[in-house]
């Protein structure tokens, strides 16, 4: 008997801003792994990440509605906005579980962060109730990952999957300094209001 039950790949990010190898990433759940949607799960401020650097958050996922549209395929997801502090991707995931019971989920996670995955709130609980697709990250191959030193883990590696070698740090510097790499962003149109988003940080 096939289920009728959703598949839905989840991808966590602060997204900061959202550009094309993240979608270039989603497009790839969507075509190759076992989903029939994928959820842009947008993070206020990353426990590990620097708040004087985060773009707005209403700005950001403004943003992500922005770059998805068109594709009904790709939800922006909130939800993390209404939760109380700190935002554990854990935490979220069982929010998301107790609101969507009709869906069935799994992580798209990328290898560095595997590499820190003892470093995340209650991981071990994560890695029991989650399957997790993971992408190929520079310096972090996936021939590196001996899924036994995990066994709780539900591990599906894909070394086939774009490696993601851009960095949103490194078009808010560009936008910062005057570099024109728009055709880089989600949304090239919106490149001034990024630079001014990002020099209102500043003041």
């Amino acid at each position: 008997m096939v289920s009728s039950r959703r598949r839905v790949c989840l991808y966590f990010g602060s997204f900061n801003p959202l550009h094309r190898a993240h979608l270039h990433l989603a497009q790839f759940a969507l075509d190759s792994l076992p989903c029939d949607e994928v959820w842009l799960v947008l993070s206020p401020l990353n426990p590990l990440k620097d708040r004087a650097t985060q773009l707005p958050f209403a700005w950001r996922a403004d943003y992500i509605r922005r770059a998805i549209q068109g594709e009904p395929r790709l939800r922006l997801i909130t939800l993390e906005e209404l939760l109380p502090l700190p935002h554990y991707t854990v935490r979220s995931i069982r929010a998301l579980r107790l609101l969507y019971p009709e869906y069935d989920f799994s992580l798209l996670i990328g290898s560095d962060n595997l590499r820190l995955i003892d470093r995340w709130y209650d991981y071990q609980r994560l890695l029991r109730i989650i399957p997790l697709h993971v992408y190929p990250r520079p310096g972090y191959p996936l021939e590196n990952i001996d899924p036994a030193a995990l066994p709780e883990a539900m591990l599906h590696l894909h070394p086939e999957a774009p490696q993601m070698d851009l960095a949103a740090t490194e078009l808010r510097e560009a936008s910062l300094s005057g570099e024109d790499r728009s055709a880089e962003t989600a949304v090239p149109e919106l490149w001034e209001e990024l630079r001014a988003q990002l020099l209102s940080l500043q003041s």
